[in-house]
């Protein structure tokens, strides 16, 4: 399995990631070609995806920005395919998401999952991942 990060969009990625990004939420909805350009083109979005004999089994993204408390790295929109998890995927993309931003100088990267997903927390908090003190709030600014 290679971890790859994307630089160049492709049509065969966009529908990987449309037919992973159910698999994460259900509320989620598909990305647009536009959109997933400009997650590529981004100089602070960075997609990771895992793949093998150019089939994609799992993505990441990684966000990273200067803010004045520091250079924050914070990972998101982890998901492997239902059918391969269990074998080391989403370890495997953390870890090269670990490695870009502790590259880029980041002191420490956050990521939140919800409790209902148990065998990742658990992978997180083996991976070194300490469970947080911390109210986490949402506001959405598109009505539903």
């Amino acid at each position: 399995m290679n971890i790859v990060e994307i630089t160049v969009y492709t049509d065969d990625l966009l529908k990987a990631v449309n037919r992973l990004l159910p698999q994460l939420s259900d509320n989620v909805k598909p990305v647009s070609k536009s959109y997933l350009k400009k997650i590529i083109e981004s100089d602070s979005t960075f997609l990771f995806i895992a793949e093998e004999n150019d089939k994609i089994y799992g993505m990441l993204t990684l966000i990273m920005a200067p803010i004045p408390s520091g250079f924050r790295a914070v990972i998101e929109d982890v998901v492997v395919d239902e059918t391969f998890r269990g074998k080391g995927i989403g370890r495997k993309l953390t870890e090269a998401a670990i490695e870009k931003a502790r590259k880029a100088g980041a002191a420490a990267i956050n990521l939140t999952s919800h409790p209902s997903r148990t065998a990742a927390n658990k992978l997180y908090q083996k991976m070194g991942f300490i469970l947080r003190e911390t109210n986490v709030y949402k506001m959405d600014l598109v009505p539903k």
